[in-house]
């Protein structure tokens, strides 16, 4: 099993393609190399990458360069998310890709490094200009490096589970074809990975894993196991269990789970859930992912991606998205100040956890109602 981490710069954050410094990644990936994880998994902004629709900007493709060299430098692999994307809680998007109008964007949408009040995306799977600007982005970087032995594959569009639920699915299917055609064109060894929410699995009208599978792509299943949804199960192994067992099912194969945060409390706290939202104390959290990493080996996934390599420094509180208050803070496997949390420990444990029962799923029952057949699933299963 792969095991990987998002990552941000643990100090320049986000804006590192803009702010790059070489000598933080070179420390940080001798950092994440030491704990023993394999693999970096990096947003490429695509208004940094693309600042026009049809310009590239020659600086990030450099920095770029340089970033793969040095992950190969410390034996790391790299995911690069492509047009990304959504990205801590909201979509950093080109300010060419907006379209003027006196309407709220349907997602915190960030252009410029400001939050929109006004205005729609241009949807990436339907809008002509959209669909014209991804083709160059894939023909200058994407065929350009398709050789260098630290990549391991692409993650067209970061957030595609959201944004493809708010697609018409044929829609949905025709960009994924071309897109997987056109990447597989230009760096025919390396894959393409989607990530679908669990939420997407409740929706008849999403793309499936199978459907990804089919068209030459491979899915990934992300999951917020600190806030299960509406069945409010923080830290639940079962729950992650039975996710898992229904999305291999539907996949017709073991798919790479992709762990979408886990907020921690200061160290000596204890776990609290406040706003909402369940904050784990730092032992609570080491014994939960030990659980997770148990439970991933056990199920003999491809992958398991952790959510992100640091918390966010204080300084950058007052900067979007960060400005606003929430979890996302809190999501590292190190403090702001760059010291390890208990976390860390849980990576090389050799814990094991229960054999749950394993479920039987009629994909005929399921297809003809996902929610209400999931629901009922689930209650058999727990």
């Amino acid at each position: 099993m792969f095991l990987g981490i998002g990552y941000l710069p643990t100090r320049t954050g986000p804006r590192f393609w803009r702010r790059f410094d070489a000598g933080e990644i070179r420390e940080d990936f001798s950092h994440i190399a030491a704990l023993g994880l394999e693999a970096v998994r990096v947003p490429l902004f695509w208004h940094d990458f693309q600042p026009g629709v049809d310009r590239i900007d020659p600086r990030m493709l450099d920095r770029f360069g340089e970033f793969l060299d040095i992950a190969g430098d410390h034996h790391l692999k790299v995911m690069a998310g492509l047009w990304a994307g959504f990205w801590d809680g909201a979509l950093w998007w080109p300010d060419w890709g907006v379209n003027p109008a006196p309407l709220p964007p349907h997602w915190p949408l960030l252009v410029n490094d400001k939050w929109i009040r006004w205005g729609r995306l241009r949807h990436p799977f339907t809008a002509e200009r959209m669909l014209q600007a991804r083709e160059l982005l894939v023909r200058e970087l994407v065929a350009y490096f398709a050789d260098h032995p630290a990549l391991i594959g692409w993650e067209p569009l970061p957030g595609f589970g959201r944004l493809s639920a708010a697609s018409d699915k044929d829609a949905t299917r025709r960009w994924l074809d071309e897109v997987i055609a056109m990447l597989d064109r230009a760096s025919p060894t390396l894959h393409s990975n989607f990530l679908l929410a669990f939420d997407a699995l409740e929706n008849s009208d999403a793309i499936a894993p199978k459907t990804i599978i089919e068209a030459g792509g491979r899915p990934g299943l992300s999951m917020a196991t600190f806030a299960s949804d509406r069945r409010h199960l923080p830290l639940s192994i079962r729950w992650l269990s039975f996710a898992l067992e229904l999305a291999n099912a539907l996949a017709g194969q073991p798919i790479s789970l992709y762990l979408a945060g886990l907020p921690t409390t200061a160290p000596g706290e204890r776990s609290v859930a406040r706003d909402g939202v369940f904050y784990a104390s730092e032992e609570d959290a080491a014994e939960h992912l030990a659980q997770i990493v148990a439970l991933a080996r056990q199920a003999h996934l491809p992958a398991l991606w952790l959510w992100r390599w640091a918390d966010i420094p204080e300084e950058q509180w007052q900067e979007p998205p960060y400005d606003r208050p929430g979890w996302r803070r809190y999501t590292g496997l190190l403090r702001a100040n760059g010291n390890e949390k208990k976390l860390v420990h849980a990576l090389k444990s050799q814990d094991s956890v229960p054999e749950f029962s394993r479920l039987e799923v009629d994909l005929d029952a399921y297809h003809a109602n996902p929610y209400q057949y999931l629901n009922a699933l689930w209650q058999e299963f727990s």
